[in-house]
C-alpha cells in the first residue's frame, strides 16, 4: 500500500514541446553515435585498422550533441558531452590511446546519455543522476592515456620541410600511424588548368583513395603558367610509387615515394590505432580494497547486472519524414475530399426523388460517418506539416550577426513567437521576404550609434519579430527603433521613377506604400545589402501567390513596423462559393469577415468609387463582374455584399449569388493561359466543372490604391 500510495503522489513528468524537439535531435545523434561505435568495436575485436573516420564522426555527434544541449539549456548532457568529446578529439588527434578502457567508458556514456534523456522534464529524477554524471566524468579523465610523440619520426622523410610545416595536428597523426603500420608514403604533385582544377582535382583524389589514404592535399610552388595551379597530395599506400604510378592516367601528374614501407611496428607498443583487445589495457585506480590491475593482465570483464540494462525503445515518439512525402499524402487527401463533395451531391438527389428516398437515407448515413473520418485525416496531416518558425527565426539572427558588423551598428535582436506554427509550404517562401525586411531594417532604418546618441537614443539599436495568430492568419511583425520612413523623400523617388504623378493626392498609407513600388527606394547609393529599389517589391510579389498581404506603418525618429498577414496553411481550405452570372468563383474562407444582402439604394458614392455605410464604416465596394469584365446583375438589381479583411485591409465585393460553403483543393493553373491577376488558382467540386479561386490579397491591393483602381 505504501508503494503505491508513493507512486500516486509522485509529482508528473512534464516534457514541453521544446524538449520534445530536444529528445528528438539528441535521440537521432545518440542513435549514429553507437552505430559508429559498435563498428569501432567490430574493427578492434578483429584486430583490423581502426576506420579513422569512425573515431571522427563520434567526435562530431558528441560535439553536435554538445551544441543541441547548450541550444535547450539542459545542462547534464552538455557537461558530460563535453568531457567525452574532449578524450574523442584526443583519440582522432593522436594524443590519446584508444584503449579498452576508451571505448568501454565511451559505450557507458552513451548509456547515460539515453537515461538522461529518458528523464527531461523530471527534475527529481536528473537530480539523482548527478552523483552519477560527476562519476563518469571522472573516469572519462581517467581513461585518457596521453601518447607520447617523437618529432624525431619525420626526420627520415624525404620532403620539404615547409610542407611538413603546412600539416594540420591531425594530418600529422595520420602520418605518424601510416608510418607506424610501415606503409609507404607517397607524394603526389598534380598540375592543372585554373579553370577546371576542381574537378581534376575531385577525380585525382577520387582515384586516389581506391589505393590508400589521402593524408594531406596542399597548393604547391611550381614552374607553370599563370592559367595553371599547381597541387601536393601525400597519400599513405600499400603500393609503391611504380605501381600508383602505373594505374594513373592523369596528366601532368608525377608519383613519387618520400618513406619506403617497412615492418610495421609491433603492437606491444601500444601506440597504434588499431591496438587489438589482446594488447595493454589501460587501467585507471581500483576501488579502495580492490587489487591494482597491471598493465600485462588480461582484462577482467565482470558480467553486468541485469538491472542495469537499458530500455531498447526509443525515447522519442517522432519520426522525420519527406516533406515530398507528405505533399503526395496531401494531394491525395485532397482528391478525397473532392471526391466526399461529389458523394454529397449524389445524396442529395437520392433523397430528392422519392423512389430512392430510402436508400438516399441510408447512403446519407454513410456519407455522414466518412465525412468525419475524412475530415479527421485532413486535420491530422494538416498539423504534421505545420512547423514552428523557430528555424525562420534561427536564419534571420545568423543574417543579423554578421550584417552588424559588416554595417559596423549595434543593433539587438528581440524574437517573439517563436514557437507559432505555419505550414512547412509556407514558412519555406516566407523566408526570402523576412531576411528583405530585416536587411532594410538594418540599413535603411536603424542609425549608426552616434547618430543614435546625437537624437538622444541608446546607441544599440533594437529590431524586433514577433509572430502570433490572429484567427485562420499568423501575422509576423519586424518593428525597429530607427529613423523612420521619410515619406517626402519617397513620394520624390516614387515620382522621379514614374510611379506617381507630381499632382497626385495620396493618404498617408498610400503614400507608406510607395516603398513596395518597383524600383523605389530611399536610398541614394547602391550596396550589396539594399539601395536597388528591389527588396521590398519582392516582398510583396513573394507573399501575393501565398494569399498574404503587407502593411506598413511608420513614425518619423521612432521605426518602423512592417506587418506580413499570412494563412496558416494552404493545402485544403474551407471556401465561400459565389456566382457572377453563369461563372462561380471560390474564396477562401479565412479571408471573408461575412456576407451581406444590400438592396440598390443603400450603396453610396464618393469619388466615383462605391462604398456601404457598414456600422458607421464607410466599406469601399467592388464589383466583381467589373473586376473581370462580367456581365452581372443589373445594379438597380438586389446583390451581396461579402467583407473581405486581411490585416487592416477591408472591402465588400459584390457578387450575384451565395452558393454555401465548400472544403477546396488550390491548384496552380498551367499551359498556354496567362496568369490573370485576382485569381490563385482552380479547384474542383466534384461535379468534374473548374472553379477559379480569387485571390484575395490582389483585390484588395487593387480596390484600396486609386491609382490602379482608376
Amino acid at each position: 500500500m505504501a508503494a503505491r500510495k508513493k507512486t500516486r503522489t509522485r509529482k508528473a513528468r512534464v516534457v514541453s514541446k521544446a524538449d520534445k524537439e530536444f529528445i528528438s535531435e539528441a535521440e537521432e545523434i545518440l542513435e549514429r553515435m553507437r552505430l559508429d561505435l559498435a563498428d569501432l568495436s567490430d574493427q578492434r575485436a578483429a584486430g583490423e585498422e581502426v576506420d579513422p573516420e569512425l573515431v571522427n564522426r563520434l567526435f562530431r555527434s558528441a560535439h553536435s550533441l554538445k551544441g543541441l544541449a547548450n541550444l535547450f539549456g539542459f545542462d547534464p548532457v552538455q557537461n558530460l558531452a563535453h568531457h567525452l568529446e574532449d578524450v574523442l578529439d584526443g583519440l582522432r588527434l593522436g594524443r590519446v590511446l584508444l584503449s579498452v578502457a576508451v571505448v568501454d567508458v565511451v559505450d557507458r556514456t552513451a548509456s547515460l546519455f539515453a537515461k538522461l534523456l529518458s528523464a527531461v522534464g523530471d527534475t527529481a529524477a536528473i537530480e539523482a543522476m548527478s552523483e552519477a554524471v560527476q562519476a563518469l566524468i571522472a573516469e572519462i579523465e581517467l581513461a585518457k592515456q596521453p601518447v607520447e610523440t617523437q618529432a624525431e619520426e619525420f626526420a627520415t622523410l624525404d620532403i620539404e620541410a615547409s610542407l611538413l610545416r603546412a600539416l594540420t595536428e591531425y594530418e600529422e597523426h595520420r602520418l605518424r600511424e601510416n608510418l607506424r603500420r610501415g606503409r609507404n608514403i607517397l607524394l603526389v604533385d598534380a598540375t592543372f588548368e585554373i579553370i577546371s582544377f576542381e574537378e581534376g582535382l575531385s577525380e585525382l583524389t577520387t582515384a586516389i583513395r581506391e589505393i590508400g589514404e589521402v593524408l594531406s592535399t596542399l597548393p604547391a610552388p611550381g614552374e607553370s603558367s599563370k592559367a595553371q595551379i599547381c597541387f601536393s597530395l601525400l597519400v599513405a599506400s600499400d603500393l609503391t610509387s611504380t605501381e600508383v604510378d602505373a594505374r594513373f592516367e592523369f596528366p601532368d601528374t608525377t608519383v613519387r615515394s618520400v618513406a619506403a614501407a617497412r615492418n610495421p611496428a609491433p603492437a606491444a607498443a601500444g601506440k597504434s590505432v588499431s591496438t587489438s583487445v589482446s594488447e595493454p589495457i589501460a587501467t585507471v585506480d581500483p576501488p579502495d580494497g580492490a587489487a591494482p590491475a597491471t598493465s600485462n593482465d588480461a582484462p577482467q570483464i565482470q558480467p553486468p547486472d541485469p538491472r542495469e540494462f537499458e530500455s531498447l525503445k526509443s525515447i522519442s515518439d517522432t519520426v522525420r519524414v519527406d516533406i515530398r512525402k507528405l505533399d503526395e499524402l496531401m494531394n491525395l487527401v485532397g482528391e478525397l475530399v473532392i471526391q466526399r463533395s461529389a458523394l454529397g451531391d449524389l445524396v442529395s438527389r437520392l433523397h430528392g426523388d422519392p423512389a430512392t428516398a430510402r436508400i438516399g437515407s441510408d447512403f446519407g448515413k454513410v456519407h455522414k460517418a466518412l465525412d468525419g473520418k475524412l475530415r479527421e485525416l485532413q486535420s491530422a496531416v494538416l498539423e504534421v506539416r505545420m512547423v514552428p518558425l523557430r528555424q525562420v527565426f534561427e536564419k534571420v539572427s545568423r543574417v543579423v550577426r554578421r550584417l552588424r558588423v559588416e554595417l559596423e551598428k549595434d543593433v539587438r535582436l528581440e524574437l517573439c513567437g517563436a514557437d507559432t506554427e505555419l505550414d512547412k509550404l509556407i514558412v519555406e517562401e516566407l523566408i526570402d521576404p523576412l531576411m528583405h525586411i530585416v536587411r532594410n531594417a538594418l540599413d535603411h532604418g536603424i542609425e549608426s550609434p552616434n547618430e543614435r546618441s546625437e537624437k538622444g537614443k541608446d546607441p544599440q539599436g533594437c529590431i524586433k519579430i514577433d509572430a502570433f495568430q490572429r484567427g485562420n492568419h499568423v501575422v509576423i511583425a519586424v518593428s525597429d527603433d530607427g529613423r523612420g520612413i521619410d515619406r517626402e523623400r519617397l513620394r520624390a523617388k516614387a515620382e522621379a521613377k514614374g510611379v506617381i504623378e507630381p499632382g497626385d493626392v495620396l493618404t498617408d498609407k498610400e503614400n507608406l506604400d510607395l516603398i513596395f513600388a518597383p524600383g523605389v527606394s530611399t536610398r541614394d547609393e547602391v550596396t550589396e545589402i539594399s539601395g536597388r529599389g528591389v527588396g521590398m517589391d519582392v516582398v510583396r510579389h513573394n507573399l501575393a501567390p501565398l494569399g498574404g498581404v503587407v502593411d506598413v506603418d511608420s513614425e518619423p525618429g521612432q521605426g518602423t513596423t512592417i506587418s506580413m498577414t499570412l494563412p496558416i496553411t494552404l493545402a485544403i481550405i474551407r471556401s465561400v462559393l459565389v456566382a457572377v452570372a453563369d461563372q462561380r468563383f471560390a474564396i477562401p474562407l479565412n479571408t471573408v469577415q461575412e456576407t451581406l444582402s444590400i438592396d440598390p439604394e443603400q450603396i453610396q458614392r464618393s469619388e466615383d468609387r462605391e462604398i456601404l455605410n457598414h456600422r458607421g464604416d464607410a466599406l469601399l465596394l467592388l464589383r466583381l463582374s467589373d473586376a473581370f469584365g462580367l456581365a452581372g446583375l443589373s445594379r438597380d438589381e438586389k446583390s451581396f455584399v461579402v467583407v473581405l479583411g486581411m490585416g487592416d485591409s477591408r472591402i465588400g465585393l459584390i457578387v450575384d449569388r451565395l452558393e454555401g460553403q465548400q472544403d477546396t483543393v488550390i491548384k496552380p493553373i498551367q499551359g498556354p493561359i496567362p496568369t490573370i491577376r485576382g485569381i490563385a488558382g482552380a479547384t474542383e467540386l466534384g461535379d468534374q466543372y473548374p472553379v477559379l479561386v480569387l485571390d484575395v490579397s490582389a483585390l484588395l491591393d487593387d480596390a484600396l490604391h486609386r491609382k490602379e483602381a482608376a
